[in-house]
Formats: structure tokens, sequence, C-alpha cells
């Protein structure tokens, strides 16, 4: 009678152990997500707005994501720490305002490595999970979820309306974004000033800049477009590279099977977000033509200028990282290599 007793109790114990352990592996998970963009930016509707839809459903609501767009949670240069100290759970990082944290990424945002945005972002991908996961994301305790490069970034003016030399940059005032976008502008007779997307209107309102290294899909979201005469349309002044990062204590907390769903949703966010950039840059060319902005098609002879004078940025990055000790041309290396694959 004792042994059955025993076995009695025994059994109500481990049921109902069984039975909590089923109800929290049932229990709702919830994820914050920061990021700097506006809920009207491509940025924005390109990840984090189907990145929240897709987890969820594919979830079947086990998982929530909570949006915090337009820096609500931290501003862009703060994101990294906002995720690092889990102030947010994910953060979409612009990796010019971090790069003394993540110095190699950077590599991908050189000039002239590629005119197909959709394979440097595929080959970001490989470099951040082969190449750079431990030196530069685990070591800051974030792991990427997925990453992009923006199209080639362009020049674009508030009252200048034609570029037919590139000596004409000499003294232009230009917003660049972060180190690498400093030495582009640099390196073309610029004067490089540091102006976050958000405030950029104003600085080309009130002269603060002349002018502005950017991307056209991205003008809209803070109305830029309202202050512009010009843009080019052939340049290729580098890029700026994003990555969709999660804090590590908390990757590692998830079960299993909500980091199958969140890895799965994560890598088809990172495909359509790049196709979707590219997609956008000719529409937003049309849009800003309409808007009575020129469009300037830099000739033959004026994009050789840019080229020869662009030759000098990837050898001062290279120098710059292997000054501080970092493999830099290796890194650009295995970029280059992903990039032929």
């Amino acid at each position: 009678m004792k042994i059955t007793n025993a076995l009695k109790v025994a059994g109500i114990a481990l049921a109902a152990s069984l039975a909590s352990t089923a109800l929290y592996a049932q229990e709702k998970i919830v994820l914050k997500y920061a990021d700097q963009f506006p809920l009207t930016h491509a940025g924005s509707k390109l990840s984090a707005q189907p990145f929240k839809q897709m987890v969820e459903e594919r979830s079947e609501g086990r998982i929530e994501v909570q949006l915090y767009p337009a820096e609500q949670l931290a501003k862009a240069a703060g994101l990294l720490d906002a995720v690092r100290n889990r102030v947010t759970d994910i953060a979409m990082v612009g990796v010019v305002y971090v790069s003394d944290r993540m110095p190699l990424t950077s590599a991908v945002e050189l000039p002239g490595l590629f005119t197909d945005s959709v394979a440097g972002s595929a080959a970001f991908t490989k470099l951040a999970q082969n190449d750079l996961l431990e030196s530069e994301y685990l070591r800051n305790g974030v792991r990427p979820l997925f990453t992009m490069v923006t199209p080639p970034y362009q020049a674009m003016f508030a009252k200048k309306t034609e570029l037919n030399d590139v000596s004409e940059l000499e003294g232009v005032k230009m917003r660049a974004a972060g180190a690498t976008g400093e030495l582009i502008a640099s390196s073309l007779g610029a004067v490089p000033v540091r102006v976050p997307a958000s405030d950029l209107y104003l600085a080309l309102e009130r002269g603060t800049v002349d002018g502005a290294i950017y991307n056209p899909p991205s003008l809209f979201a803070y109305k830029i477009e309202e202050v512009l005469s010009s843009i080019t349309t052939n340049a290729s002044l580098g890029t700026v590279a994003f990555a969709a990062l999660v804090n590590e204590d908390v990757w590692q907390g998830l079960p299993e099977d909500a980091r199958k769903v969140i890895s799965e949703v994560a890598t088809e966010i990172g495909e359509t977000m790049a196709a979707g950039f590219k997609d956008q840059t000719g529409s937003a060319y049309e849009k800003l033509e309409g808007l009575g902005i020129k469009l300037i098609e830099l000739s033959p002879e004026t994009q050789a200028q840019f080229t020869d004078k662009l030759q000098s940025v990837e050898a001062e990055w290279v120098k710059q990282m292997e000054g501080r000790g970092l493999p830099g041309q290796a890194t650009l290396d295995a970029y280059r290599s992903y990039l032929q694959e």
C-alpha cells in the first residue's frame, strides 16, 4: 500500500511537472524591436513591419513583436547600446554609427565593390555570419539576425543643378554617414559633415551643408526632397550597412522552436529588404523628377574622375584597420570572394 501510494504521489507530481513544462513552453514571448526609421520609411516598411507580421503569424501568435520606430527607445547612434543593455531585444543598427565597435563590418560600405545591392547584401550576410560573428558581434553581446547594404549612395544638392567635373565638389559641405562616408567625401575634395538623417532637412535648409551623400528611397520619410535641387543617378559613393541585431542572452534564452521561426523569417527579410530597396531606387528617381528635381547623369568622363579619386578610400581604410591591429585586407578579400559566389 505504501509503495502504491508513493507511486501515485510520484505520478501526480510528474504529471504536474509535465503540465507545467508544457504550459511554460506555450507562454507568450514578447520581443521589443527598435530602429531609427519612421513607419513611412522604406527601411521600416521592408524590415521591421514585415518581420513583426511574419513572426507573429508563423508562431501562431505565440511570439509578439513590439515595434519602437523612429528612435523611440534610442537615437540611431545609441541602438547598439540599447540592444546590448536590453533596453530592446532586437535593434536595426546602422553600422556607420558604431564603426568604432564594428570597424571591420564597414568594409562592405567601401565604394566600387558592387553595383547590385542584392548581391552586396548576400555577401554581407556571409561575411557577418562566417568571418565577423565572434569578433564584431558576439563580442558586443549581440547576434546578427539579418543584414543588408543599400544601393550605392548618390550625391544630392540643395542648390547645385550641374556636376560636370569632380573639381566642382572642392570645398562643398556634404553630409556623410560615418567614418567611411567621410573618407569618400574627403577623397572627392568635399568637406564631410556628420548629420543624422533625421536632421538633414534642416541642415540643407539652413545651409549647414550644401548637399549630402545619401540614398534616394530614404529621402521621402524625412521630406528631404522639399529642400533639394538635384541628385546624381549613376555615382557610386559607397553604401551603408544595416544589421538587425538580437541580444545574445535573449537569443539563448528563447526556446529552440522560437529561434527557428525567427531565423527563418530573418533570412527571408534579409533577401526581400535588399531587393525592395533596389526596386524603390528606380521609383524614387521617377518621383523626384516629377517634383522638378534635376537628375544628374554623370558623363563617362566624370565617372572616371570619380573612380580615380575614390581609389584612395580603400587603401586608406585598409591602412586604418591594419594600424589598429585588425585584419582589414583579409576581411575585404573575404567580402570580395563572397561577391563572386
